[in-house]
């Protein structure tokens, strides 16, 4: 599959126009009427980013209020909230209005990465743009003060650049207008996404793997793999060294100590000990974190810092995943599944204050969630339309997917544009092992969107022959 993306930017300029000021426009009617009031975008995750974000358009660097270096996550979107601040003052609806515009691209890139996938299929880039358009989840993170909009926009970047210079070895065609700018571009944007959601470092791993098997002279896979890494470690590079001259430590954040404990250890004990989620938060965080951080206190002659604080933390989580290993396996596969499955209308149910009550709670059956979005308990007809039409969507769009992967065991040329971006899909949701939530899944959601539209608009073709959406040339 060998596709010029700036020549079709150029012949399909109007609709690309259309698709980003629709986009814009959906995104701004839902900001303004539902999550801009009583400053509904203002989330748990948001006060992190907003206080680093107004400290660094102060000149302050990356700390918090009192002065502190912000170690607990990745800075990049507190980043992007500083120098929105900074040019525009620190008005909040400044800044999700700017975000709003740049999210308003990603049904774009969704119809390059289409093509990426389908080079001849014009017609499906043009229908899985435009249900991106529509898409709860990108059309709800936009107007959020969340990572989601930004991280995906440059993901997807990733992935435009990465899987157009990459193809299996046993698949047909080589690559045979390989860049390695593309390459370098490829590992500039993971890592632009690895300062927003630090999955880079995990994921850098499988791309190593992955280029292997590239369908390219050894020579040349050499040279992509090291542009790749190199792109992406000028990015994040700066961001260890910042850490480790602070704290003599290298890591990204320190939110994976007490994020692990909580998400995996505590359900462990809930279980092993028949406590609520409170009994054995309380338990694990309030009573062995502390008296462990208080006993390496005590050798150590010293105040810990944030980091080793987390690094106790994992250790803790480690040990609770030792005493009950099968049920931590039980777990992880259940999360990975919420991330496949769940609705993004979650989120619009907790906005309005009815938040989800945690799966491994006494009580909480999988038939009272089902009823919970069946029934919303909300007042608001509009919101409870928008919930069924996703309840309609997300099964089209999980039956269609399904059909495609059992269609690529029959068509080879498919199999190869489906495992050019298998490895990286299971990959990214196999992090969420820890929490399975809606919003984990929009970086790859694409791909489901993508392969169930090919599906759906194939058994039109054969009934109707009406489109022609299968010509892939696996790349």
């Amino acid at each position: 599959m060998n596709i010029n993306l700036i020549a079709i930017l150029k012949k399909e300029k109007r609709f690309l126009l259309f698709l980003f000021l629709f986009s814009f426009f959906i995104r701004a009617i839902i900001f303004g009427f539902i999550l801009s009031k009583d400053r509904k975008y203002f989330t748990f995750d948001s006060s992190f980013h907003n206080e680093v974000g107004m400290e660094f358009s102060k000149g302050r660097g990356l700390v918090r209020v009192d002065g502190a270096y912000a170690f607990w996550k990745v800075p990049g979107y507190a980043i992007f909230l500083g120098l929105v601040y900074s040019l525009f003052g620190q008005d909040e609806l400044k800044a999700i209005f700017f975000q709003i515009f740049l999210s308003s691209f990603l049904p774009i890139l969704i119809f390059f990465l289409s093509l990426v996938l389908f080079s001849n299929a014009i017609i499906l880039a043009k229908i899985t743009s435009i249900y991106g358009v529509f898409h709860l989840g990108y059309v709800l993170f936009s107007g959020l003060m969340m990572t989601e909009s930004i991280f995906c926009l440059f993901f997807l970047l990733f992935l435009i650049f990465f899987l157009s210079q990459f193809n299996f070895f046993f698949c047909k065609e080589a690559i045979k207008d390989f860049s390695l700018r593309k390459s370098f571009c490829g590992g500039v944007f993971l890592g632009a996404a690895s300062l927003i959601r630090p999955v880079g470092h995990y994921l850098i791993l499988l791309l190593i793997l992955m280029m292997f098997f590239d369908n390219v002279p050894f020579i040349i896979k050499l040279k992509k793999l090291g542009l790749l890494v190199f792109g992406w470690g000028l990015i994040i590079f700066w961001l260890l060294l910042r850490n480790y001259f602070l704290t003599g430590y290298i890591f990204f954040n320190t939110m994976p100590g007490n994020h692990f404990l909580y998400y995996v250890a505590v359900p462990i004990d809930m279980y092993m000990n028949n406590n609520s989620a409170k009994e054995s938060s309380e338990k694990l965080l309030e009573k062995e974190l502390k008296e462990l951080i208080k006993k390496e206190k005590k050798d150590k002659c010293r105040k810990l810092q944030e980091i080793e604080e987390s690094i106790i933390a994992q250790k803790l989580a480690y040990n609770y995943i030792l005493k009950k290993p099968f049920l931590f396996v039980k777990n992880a596969i259940y999360n990975m599944i919420k991330t496949c499955i769940s609705f993004h209308s979650s989120h619009i149910l907790a906005i309005c204050g009815h938040y989800p009550e945690w799966c491994y709670e006494k009580g909480v059956t999988f038939n009272k969630r089902i009823k919970k979005y069946l029934f919303p308990p909300i007042k608001n007809n509009f919101l409870k339309f928008i919930i069924f039409l996703e309840i309609i969507f997300s099964f089209f769009i999980l039956v269609g997917f399904a059909g495609g992967i059992i269609k690529s065991f029959f068509k080879f040329e498919f199999l190869c544009s489906v495992l050019k971006f298998l490895p990286i899909m299971c990959f990214m949701i196999f992090l969420t092992f820890a929490s399975g939530i809606s919003r984990l899944r929009l970086p790859i959601e694409p791909f489901f969107i993508i392969i169930a539209f090919n599906f759906w608009l194939n058994i039109l073709k054969r009934r109707k022959g009406l489109f022609s959406v299968d010509k892939c040339n696996a790349k």
